[in-house]
C-alpha cells in the first residue's frame, strides 16, 4: 500500500545520511593496527594532558571510529586549549548533536558563530534545533545556512524542513531555486519532487523523480520516491515501469526494486488492466520477499494479488505473515479475515474482524489528538 505523505518526508530527512553504495569495498585498516594507534594516543594524551594536539587527535580517532562520546571530553579539552582552532570546535558541536546533548551544543555553536559567522554553522545549529524538535528554529537556522552559502546540503535542508512543517509552497520555491542552481542535484530532485506530490502536483512529481532517478541511476535511493508514485501518473506510468525495469537488470538482488516494478505494472494505471500477467507480478512479489523478509507491504500485496484471483489459501500465509510484521495495520488485519472467511476459518476471520475495528478506533483517536 502506497506511504503516506508524512512517511514520504520522513524518507526524505534520511536521504543525505545513507550514504549511496560503492563501486567496490573500501579497504579497512587492520584491527590490530587501529588498536595500536589506539594506545598511542592514549598514551599521548596521558603524557601530554595540556597539548592541544595530543587531546585533539585521540577525540579526532575516537570520532571517525564512531566512538563519540569516547571523542567529546578530548575535543573539548582541546577547544579550551585553543578556542580559535575551527575545525576542532565544529567536530565538538558536531559531537555534542549526535550524543543528543543539544545545550552543550547551542553554547559551543553560539561560542563559535560570535567569531567565525560560517554557513555550516549555522547548518549545525539547524540539525541541532531539528533534533531537538524545534522545527521553526531549525528553519531559521537553515535559511541563514542557505542564504550565506546556497549549497546543494544547504538548500536542501532548508527545503526539507519547510515540508516538515507543512510549507510545501515555500518549499517548492526553495526547491527549484536549488535545482536550477545544482542541476546535476538528484538530492534536490526528490525533494522538489516530494513538494509536487504534496501540493497534488502529481503529473509534475513524477516527471521530477524520473529525472531524479535518470542523473543517477546507480543510486537506488531515488528509486523508492519514484516507486510510491504508481498510480499518481497515468500517463506516465511506462515511464516509471522502464525505469524499474532497468534497475532490477541492474540490481537483481534489490528487493525493492521488484516490489516497486511489480506496483507499478499492477496498479500503475489505476483502474486499468495491469500491464502484465498475475504469473509475472506473483514472481516479482515473490522475488521481493524472497529477498527481503520483513517486507510487510510485500506480502500483504502478494496475498492481495492471490486474493484478487480467488487463491484465498494461497493468500491467507502471506497476509498473516504481513500482519505479523505490521501488526498495527488494520488494513492488512482487515484482508486477512476477509482470507479466513473465504477458507471457512469462521472463528479466526471473526478474531481478525475484532482486532480490525480495535485498530481503526484507535486509529480515530490518534487522528484526533491535537498535532504539538
Amino acid at each position: 500500500m502506497r506511504s503516506s505523505i508524512h512517511t514520504l518526508i520522513i524518507w526524505l530527512s534520511c536521504l543525505l545520511l545513507v550514504s549511496p553504495p560503492v563501486a567496490q569495498a573500501q579497504t579497512k585498516p587492520a584491527t590490530k593496527n587501529v588498536a595500536i594507534l589506539e594506545r598511542q594516543l592514549q598514551a599521548a594524551a596521558r603524557r601530554l594532558p595540556n597539548d592541544f594536539t595530543a587531546n585533539h587527535k585521540l577525540g579526532e580517532f575516537y570520532l571517525q571510529a564512531g566512538k563519540i562520546s569516547a571523542a567529546i571530553p578530548f575535543l573539548a579539552q582541546a577547544y579550551r586549549l585553543d578556542p580559535t582552532h575551527y575545525a576542532n570546535g565544529y567536530d565538538l558541536a558536531l559531537a555534542y548533536v549526535k550524543t543528543g546533548k543539544l545545550s552543550q551544543a547551542r553554547q559551543q555553536i553560539q561560542q563559535m558563530l560570535a567569531t567565525k559567522n560560517t554557513a555550516e554553522l549555522h547548518n549545525l545549529m539547524g540539525l541541532a534545533e531539528e533534533t531537538a524538535d524545534n522545527k521553526l528554529a531549525a528553519a531559521e537556522a537553515y535559511q541563514r545556512a542557505a542564504q550565506i552559502d546556497p549549497s546543494e546540503k544547504n538548500v536542501f535542508d532548508l527545503g526539507n524542513i519547510l515540508l516538515q512543517l507543512t510549507a510545501a509552497n515555500e518549499a517548492l520555491t526553495i526547491f527549484q531555486y536549488g535545482v536550477s542552481k545544482h542541476p546535476q542535484s538528484s538530492q534536490l530532485r526528490v525533494g522538489r519532487g516530494i513538494a509536487e506530490y504534496t501540493l497534488g502536483k502529481y503529473h509534475e512529481a513524477v516527471e521530477t523523480l524520473c529525472q531524479a532517478v535518470d542523473l543517477t541511476p546507480q543510486d537506488p535511493r531515488p528509486y523508492i520516491f519514484l516507486g510510491e508514485m504508481y498510480g499518481v501518473s497515468v500517463e506516465l506510468a511506462d515511464e516509471i515501469n522502464q525505469r524499474f525495469a532497468a534497475l532490477i537488470k541492474r540490481q537483481p538482488r534489490n528487493a525493492l526494486a521488484h516490489y516497486y516494478y511489480a506496483m507499478n505494472l499492477w496498479k500503475g494505471k489505476r483502474n486499468a488492466q495491469p500491464d502484465a500477467p498475475p504469473e509475472q507480478l506473483e514472481s516479482l512479489l515473490t522475488t521481493a520477499v524472497a529477498l527481503a523478509p520483513t517486507l510487510a507491504d510485500g506480502f500483504y500485496q502478494l496475498g492481495t494479488l492471490y486474493f484478487e484471483q480467488k487463491k484465498y489459501a494461497a493468500a491467507v500465509p502471506h497476509l498473516r505473515r504481513a500482519t505479523q510484521l505490521k501488526p498495527k495495520d488494520s488494513q492488512m488485519h482487515f484482508k486477512l479475515a476477509q482470507a479466513y472467511q473465504q477458507t471457512g476459518q469462521t472463528a479466526l476471520a471473526a478474531t481478525e474482524f475484532t482486532l480490525t475495528r480495535k485498530l481503526k478506533d484507535e486509529e480515530r483517536q490518534a487522528e484526533m489528538k491535537p498535532k504539538e
